[in-house]
């Protein structure tokens, strides 16, 4: 298996709606928070029952600061970004995870801090997360054609690609192998490096591919699911 994959102070998860960039936001974070100060910064104002901030208890079990938006009530009213976002460049956490809305709109609320990531820029990744097996993934042009509008909109340039072929408990190797392809294919179209294959953390210790791997722990997963799936 290959070594574990490393990642720099501010890393920004970008990714379509089912492509696990939530749930990768998440491990990252409470992975970081056993090293060192971790912050979780959820910026997705648009999808607000999948949302990396719906497990504030266990993130900050685990160690993490979460800062999440502040909604008007419970019925879901248009959602605001507290100032506390901008916390991870003035207090300097050892690491900070940026979990981004899943759509070129919910990702242009990325630009507000597009200041303070080109200060960072030795310090900052953008990674969009690849899972084919998830609406607008099923081809290397669609999932080009996303990555693209959301740099457009969100004002930033993707670094690093991130594997996540999977489905659910269903996934196996060969799931896994076929997110790699699709990836490679997108690098090849972009020039942007893989950064690393997410593989659930029970068939992690089985992996024999190329690229460095990172453990994923199904914290999002609702329990109905298993149930038809």
């Amino acid at each position: 298996m290959s070594n574990t994959v490393t990642f720099k102070r501010y890393t920004v998860m970008i990714g379509n709606f089912g492509s696990g960039k939530t749930e990768l936001s998440i491990n990252l974070a409470i992975d970081a928070a056993k090293k060192g100060s971790t912050m979780l910064v959820d910026m997705d104002i648009i999808n607000p029952y999948f949302k990396s901030s719906s497990k504030q208890q266990i993130l900050e079990q685990a160690g993490v600061r979460v800062i999440k938006p502040d909604y008007a009530n419970t019925m879901m009213d248009v959602p605001t970004l507290p100032a506390e976002i901008y916390a991870p460049f003035d207090t300097k956490p050892d690491r900070a995870v940026f979990d981004i809305g899943g759509d070129p709109v919910g990702a242009s609320v990325l630009g507000l801090l597009q200041e303070h990531f080109a200060k960072c820029k030795d310090e900052s990744e953008f990674l969009f997360v690849i899972n084919p097996a998830r609406p607008m993934q099923s081809t290397p042009e669609a999932i080009l054609s996303l990555l693209r509008e959301i740099e457009a909109k969100a004002r930033i340039q993707v670094t690093g690609l991130i594997c996540n072929g999977n489905l659910a408990q269903e996934t196996d190797m060969d799931i896994i192998a076929q997110g790699e392809q699709m990836a490679e294919a997108v690098s090849r179209l972009t020039g942007i490096p893989i950064k690393c294959t997410a593989v659930k953390e029970d068939l992690a210790p089985s992996y024999e591919g190329n690229y460095p791997v990172l453990p994923v722990h199904l914290y999002m997963r609702p329990d109905w699911l298993n149930e038809i799936l």
